[in-house]
């Protein structure tokens, strides 16, 4: 069929016909019967799992407490007079935040 001429004398419906027909056909599919250990045998080798947590979470949250800490306690004594009222309620609240925030962690993960 797909080694045919096409002659200018065949009519649209014959045409239309012959591409319905390869259309139409099913293709043959041929797997080979060692393809499974073949693709298996590819694929690499899992790596070991580690066990040991790493806590670089926690430590960056400790950090951030302390960091928190250090700015109160400098804007509290730098400046006597209360320019700095509203950034020190904001940094409490923070410091309150990660502070609950990390005791809750530690005490989940016991």
């Amino acid at each position: 069929m797909h080694n045919q001429p096409i002659d200018q004398d065949n009519s649209s419906d014959e045409l239309d016909l012959r591409l319905t027909r390869a259309l139409d056909a099913v293709p043959e599919v041929r797997i080979p019967a060692d393809f499974a250990a073949r693709v298996a045998s590819q694929v690499p080798a899992r790596r070991p799992v580690s066990l040991k947590p790493t806590h670089y979470g926690d430590y960056a949250l400790f950090l951030g407490v302390l960091a928190t800490l250090a700015a109160m306690f400098l804007l509290g004594h730098a400046a006597d007079h209360h320019t700095f009222g509203f950034v020190e309620s904001i940094l409490l609240a923070q410091f309150l935040v990660l502070t609950v925030w990390l005791s809750l962690r530690r005490h989940s993960l016991r």
